[in-house]
């Protein structure tokens, strides 16, 4: 008689039950151990390296943590690479995709379609088309996508840089590691850790760990992902019929300085090779992991109002005053010389942009 009073909480016991495991499942999944592959390294990153034609659909999230000052007309860029980032993607090849960031209040569509890209604001109803592609540019969402990141990652590992990693489930995909531990001296990069699809060489995971840090800085991984090619509805753009297409050329402003400027950077700069194909008044230097990109511009223009030197440091040297950002990763310097502003900021250390710096102190810069 006991037990036959006892079906009803017995029923609790095993619904309550059944809810947990339900609740428990993503952990469950995530924990299940992820199959391993006898892939050599080298092999596993030519595969990434060659994956930028792979097709798919996925939820991403990227969180980095550089505590970069909250300094004016930078505020996208500090936000992308100080908190977390939510993206959906849709990309069908390398020029032709859809990046969704996704905010509190709405979202901010990036397409690309062969000539340019346009950014649909569904916030501010507005849709902005920019023709071509800039040699140096703001980092936007799109960049932060583990393919887009791990890509980038893969193409600056030198010979001996790169070693296998232990498989790991990432969004249902067995994904296979990569450790990348720079040689440089130079860099602020201690070690980028990728997880790739086998088959297919699509990152799925990237973690960049600075030197003197033990946990990554800046994570980036699919929480949802298809490895099939969106609809083409998807990745191509339809106006409403209440919003107009407007144009920018130079949509931020390291393009505005690129376009605009009067100034042409040298060949080398304090050694570094340039990066960029021509010489402008934006350009990146350096190989591998030393990366440094700059920015000249007449010093009218310079960033450097009393509110943005009330938010950095200063520091000063051959270059006179220069305002100083500092983070384990990511470091700058803004300063003016003799009607010259220049920015500077790479994954180099402090004395490595100061040679920069010097450098472009004494010698200037040439005229267009």
């Amino acid at each position: 008689m006991g037990w036959e009073r006892a079906p009803s909480g017995w029923r609790w016991l095993v619904l309550g039950g059944a809810v947990a495991v339900l609740v428990a499942l993503p952990g469950l999944v995530g924990a299940v151990p992820a199959r391993d592959r006898a892939l050599a390294a080298g092999e596993l990153l030519s595969r990434v390296l060659a994956s930028d034609r792979v097709a798919y659909q996925g939820y991403a999230e990227s969180r980095a943590g550089l505590g970069l000052p909250d300094v004016p007309r930078a505020g996208r860029v500090v936000a992308l690479l100080g908190e977390r980032t939510r993206m959906r993607a849709f990309v069908a090849g390398p020029r032709v995709w859809r990046v969704d960031e996704l905010t509190p209040i709405g979202e901010r569509d990036l397409y690309a379609d062969g000539p340019g890209t346009v950014l649909w604001d569904s916030g501010e109803r507005r849709a902005t088309f920019t023709a071509g592609e800039a040699v140096v540019r703001f980092a936007r969402p799109a960049d932060l996508l583990p393919p887009e990141l791990g890509r980038r990652v893969a193409a600056a590992a030198g010979a001996g840089e790169a070693t296998r990693l232990g498989a790991r489930r990432v969004a249902g995909v067995h994904a296979l590691g990569l450790r990348i531990v720079p040689r440089s001296a130079a860099t602020t990069l201690a070690r980028a850790d990728l997880w790739a699809d086998p088959a297919s060489g699509l990152p799925v995971r990237v973690e960049l760990t600075a030197k003197g840090q033990r946990a990554p800085i800046m994570t980036t991984s699919f929480l949802d992902l298809r490895l099939q090619a969106p609809d083409p509805a998807e990745v191509h753009f339809a106006a409403p019929a209440d919003v107009e297409v407007e144009g920018d050329e130079a949509p931020d402003l390291a393009r505005v300085i690129d376009r605009f400027s009067p100034f042409v950077l040298p060949d080398p700069l304090a050694g570094h090779p340039r990066r960029t194909r021509v010489a402008g008044a934006a350009s990146t230097y350096g190989r591998g992991f030393d990366l440094v990109a700059v920015l000249a511009f007449p010093a009218g223009f310079s960033p450097r109002t009393r509110e943005f030197l009330d938010k950095v440091p200063t520091r000063k040297g051959p270059w006179g005053e220069a305002s100083v950002i500092a983070t384990p990763l990511l470091n700058g310097m803004v300063f003016e010389r003799e009607g010259v502003g220049y920015a500077l900021a790479g994954t180099v250390t402090q004395p490595v942009l100061e040679q920069v710096a010097a450098e472009l102190a004494r010698d200037g810069v040439a005229s267009r």
